[in-house]
């Protein structure tokens, strides 16, 4: 099967969280994890209402969520209900504190994550 190399750079909690969820997925690898969650991704064409707005904060709170979910990866925990609202409240806040961006110009396309 040919492939097309992607460079691809985590910060050391979410490659550490992607090597456990791989494990527990029981994924063979890193690498067929991503592909799959892209795959999954481009079947289900769904909005990314909690992954998009972690995207834009700052770094240092991105850090610290990745943090939070390395953690929760290695209870076995996942985030729902009244804590996951919390942290995306948390998480508007430090968006809503930051300069506005121009959105990127329409191309036609899907949005993605």
């Amino acid at each position: 099967m040919a492939s097309s190399p992607i460079s691809l750079k985590l910060p050391p909690d979410l490659a550490e969280t992607a090597k456990l969820r791989a494990k527990q997925l029981r994924y063979p690898s890193v690498n067929a994890y991503l592909k799959g969650l892209i795959r999954y991704d481009a079947l289900v064409q769904g909005e990314h209402q909690i992954t998009l707005p972690i995207a834009a904060l700052p770094g240092v709170e991105q850090d610290k969520m990745d943090a939070k979910l390395l953690e929760n990866t290695k209870r076995g925990v996942g985030e729902r209900g009244q804590f996951l609202k919390r942290l995306l409240i948390k998480g508007g806040k430090a968006v809503a504190s930051q300069p506005a961006q121009e959105p990127p110009a329409n191309t036609g396309s899907s949005p993605s994550a």
